[in-house]
C-alpha cells in the first residue's frame, strides 16, 4: 500500500528543513525555497531550452498556457538581443 500523500503544509517543512540543512536561503523574501518556486526555476529552465519540453513537463493541456506563463522569458531575451545590437 502507497504512503498517504503528503500535504502542501508538509511539503513546504520538507523543503524548510532541507534549505536550513543546505544553509540555502533563495526566497524573493530571503526565506526557503518554496515547492512552487522549484516547478517555475525548472519551469523557466525548460522554456528557455525547448517550450515543447517545458509544456509537457510542466503538464500544461496547451502550449499557450506555457508561453503565457514564461512570455516574460522571451520579452527579457528579446530586449537584451536588442540592446546588444544598439552597442
Amino acid at each position: 500500500m502507497p504512503p498517504p500523500s503528503i500535504s502542501t503544509a508538509g511539503a513546504r517543512r520538507v523543503m524548510q528543513r532541507l534549505c536550513e540543512d543546505a544553509g540555502i536561503s533563495l526566497g524573493e523574501d530571503g526565506e526557503y525555497l518554496k515547492p512552487h518556486g522549484a516547478r517555475r526555476a525548472l519551469g523557466d529552465e525548460l522554456y528557455r531550452e525547448n517550450p515543447t519540453t517545458a509544456q509537457t513537463a510542466l503538464r500544461h493541456k496547451s502550449i499557450e498556457t506555457t508561453k503565457a506563463a514564461y512570455s516574460d522569458i522571451q520579452t527579457g531575451e528579446l530586449n537584451d538581443a536588442i540592446d546588444g545590437l544598439k552597442d
